[in-house]
């Protein structure tokens, strides 16, 4: 394992970390093609979409799990004596109704290792085992090496055997053998590949120096407590088609081993490196280095590189950014607020350009996509922020490149004129929903079904939060988009001047009606949106937040500071900014159990880590960058660093529980691994250090 990235060791003590502490720690592996390696530091999977290769069929989506585990054993023999050690664990439901642990794995691990790669250390006796895995960058295929130390001293015969676990399945879903067509295997007579089909999917598996025997077997039963606390089916059968044997020679001081497994038909040769490393110390370049702590720099680096991919668009080779790990794809408003931490900060330029570039290729009446489909890559038109953001991040990309390319400029103009005109939005029920600016000069959209904005949780006919009319984030992006605009076009041709004017004419209206709109002196904050009749929606959400944090927030600083207080009185947590208060009748203090009701929570009290880092933002510019506003921001930002760099095994999950639960933590729900928390984490930490 390459000890340069190391970013994350667990040593087994029996106190502070135990079996049940790796069980709950969850890692990931990427390789910029929307392909994925992930599971639990104990080796165990607690959910349907772990996996130690989950490749991408059609990059960057079209998801399977190739590779769920394998069950692998030392062997030992000496004469007639034969003794096994196994390595890894599954989980399953015993009689009792509790969780039992085979193999046993977990009795024999001491450590695990997490950096560009994963490893496991196992001691038994005065023999260490390690394995790694190593995704391969921008391919479908990994490799698993394995080193024992130790047999010298033991003498006699050492062997590994290697079993694959598989379910060949699209990752959403899970594989029950009463319900599962045959598995058709292949393999040579030397036996050192195997490539196994279910369906449309294939795998191959490669061993230069092993042999694979054919003893085709299956797992009932693995449990996943993930789903069970997600209100999901939670148990999943696996198939195990035989084993590879993989002698190790005891003569020198270390035996090593390998093995390959890849989407497809075709053998791949192992790879001792992933090969990210590269681009990763350039991304160190530029990141800021916390407390200067380089491992922490590392560890933003790493979880930055994990969300960018490669999509191709009209046949060319463009980026994107997955928004979620391990089940969301590349979306549009994601993508946006993600950029400027991802890219920019890191000084991925080319990347932000090309990512810029690709949604600009899919504008639609002024509508960059929300989201592509997962199967047919057809784009989604169903949001009123998206392309908001989109101008965003493109005044951000011309700013950090000091370019103004024409194509973005053209992209963006037709956004706010498009806005500005009116245009049209397409519901979950493929209904065409009008967007479009009022005669106040602020932008209204949405009805009570549907769901614009990123508040946009809905189940069935269900529509949780559908915040119709005029929403405050949606406005104060508007405002700062109109003067970015107007700004980056008054010293262009003739025709860009006066575009210019009107836009600042207009920017100078909507800040004006802003205020008016949603100040409310009773209150002495924001209100979060008013309705089409013109009713006020008073709630108390984090939305108000990008008002203080834009460049271009339409609020005077008196007013930040106190929208900024509010927000700290009732939504603050160590971990992000919950979606209401909890004395508002709607809070809900858990996200759990069945879709419908979890839906039912994401926006109303879930926290949520990314509007963090607008917080943070607002109380740098409301205390114009002095010292102390920048002590205070990063002292909002240190919790989730430290997440990161520990339980978080170098990721940041999607939401928490709005409620504090044991350890008065609020516990990790959704996504362990999402774009826009690590994204807006990196971004402030950076705006501090640049200001």
């Amino acid at each position: 394992m390459d000890k340069q990235w190391t970013t994350h060791t667990l040593a087994v003590d029996g106190e502070g970390v135990t079996p049940e502490t790796l069980i709950e720690r969850e890692w990931l592996l990427t390789n910029g093609t929307g392909a994925y390696s992930m599971g639990t530091a104990l080796g165990g999977n607690t959910r349907r979409y772990h996996g130690l290769l989950v490749a991408a069929a059609a990059p960057p989506v079209g998801r399977v799990l190739a590779l769920n585990q394998v069950f692998d054993q030392l062997i030992l023999e000496d004469g007639d004596t034969q003794q096994r050690v196994e390595l890894g664990t599954c989980l399953f439901r015993g009689d009792d109704g509790q969780t039992v642990y085979a193999p046993q794995g977990h009795r024999v691990i001491a450590e695990f290792r997490r950096g560009l790669s994963v490893q496991w250390t196992y001691r038994w006796g005065e023999l260490t085992i390690e394995r790694e895995l190593v995704l391969h960058d921008k391919a479908q295929a990994i490799s698993l090496h394995y080193r024992v130390t130790g047999l010298k001293k033991l003498g006699g015969k050492a062997t590994l055997r290697v079993a694959p676990m598989l379910t060949l399945r699209d990752f959403h879903g899970l594989l029950l053998r009463d319900q599962a067509d045959n598995f058709d295997l292949q393999s040579p007579k030397h036996g050192k590949k195997l490539t196994a089909s279910h369906g449309e999917t294939a795998v191959t598996f490669n061993s230069p120096d092993g042999k694979f025997t054919a003893e085709p077997d299956w797992w009932h039963g693995v449990l996943y407590p993930r789903d069970t606390h997600r209100g999901q089916d939670d148990q999943e059968d696996y198939f195990v088609p035989g084993y590879f044997s993989l002698p190790l020679s005891a003569d020198s001081k270390s035996a090593k081993a390998s093995l390959t497994v890849a989407l497809g038909t075709k053998a791949v040769e192992p790879k001792a490196k992933p090969g990210r490393a590269p681009r990763l110390k350039k991304s160190l370049d530029t990141l800021p280095e916390p407390g200067g702590e380089p491992l922490a720099a590392k560890a933003l680096a790493i979880a930055t590189d994990d969300f960018v991919v490669q999509r191709t668009m009209g046949g060319k080779k463009l980026t994107t950014i997955m928004a979620g790990y391990p089940w969301f794809a590349d979306w549009g408003r994601d993508t946006f607020i993600a950029l400027p931490g991802l890219l920019l900060a890191t000084g991925r330029l080319n990347a932000a350009r090309d990512t810029l570039r690709a949604f600009a290729g899919s504008l639609r009446d002024g509508l960059v996509p929300n989201r592509f489909d997962d199967y047919t890559n057809e784009p989604h038109y169903n949001t009123v922020d998206a392309s908001l953001w989109f101008v965003a991040a493109g005044l951000q990309y011309i700013e950090a490149s000091e370019t103004s390319p024409k194509w973005l400029i053209k992209a963006m103009t037709e956004v706010i004129d498009a806005y500005a005109a009116g245009t049209n939005a397409q519901g979950h029920d493929g209904r065409a929903i009008p967007i479009a600016m009022d005669a106040d000069g602020l932008i209204a959209a949405g009805d009570d079904h549907s769901q614009l904005t990123w508040m946009d949780a809905a189940c069935g006919d269900a529509v949780f939060t559908p915040r119709p009319g005029k929403c405050v984030e949606i406005n104060a992006l508007w405002c700062h988009a109109l003067v970015g605009l107007s700004e980056l076009l008054e010293e262009g041709t003739a025709k860009e001047s006066e575009k210019a004017a009107g836009y600042d004419k207009l920017a100078k209206q909507a800040k004006r009606s802003f205020v008016s709109t949603f100040w409310s002196d009773n209150l002495g904050r924001l209100i979060d949106h008013v309705r089409p009749d013109s009713t006020p929606d008073l709630s108390l959400r984090p939305n108000m937040v990008f008002a203080c944090s834009l460049p271009n927030a339409p609020l005077p600083v008196a007013k930040r500071k106190a929208v900024l207080a509010a927000i700290k009185e009732s939504l603050l947590t160590p971990v992000g900014l919950r979606t209401l208060p909890a004395d508002d009748p709607n809070y809900h203090a858990r996200y759990a159990g069945p879709q419908f009701e979890r839906d039912k929570a994401y926006h109303q009290g879930t926290v949520w880590p990314w509007p963090m880092g607008a917080y943070a933002e607002g109380i740098l510019r409301a205390g114009k960058f002095s010292k102390k506003a920048k002590v205070e921001a990063a002292s909002v930002l240190q919790p989730s660093l430290d997440r990161l760099q520990n339980e978080g095994l170098g990721q940041l999950a999607e939401i928490h529980d709005a409620t504090p639960g044991s350890g008065n933590k609020h516990a990790a729900r959704g996504c362990p691994a999402q774009a826009w928390s690590v994204a807006e984490l990196v971004r402030v930490l950076a705006l501090i250090e640049e200001n």
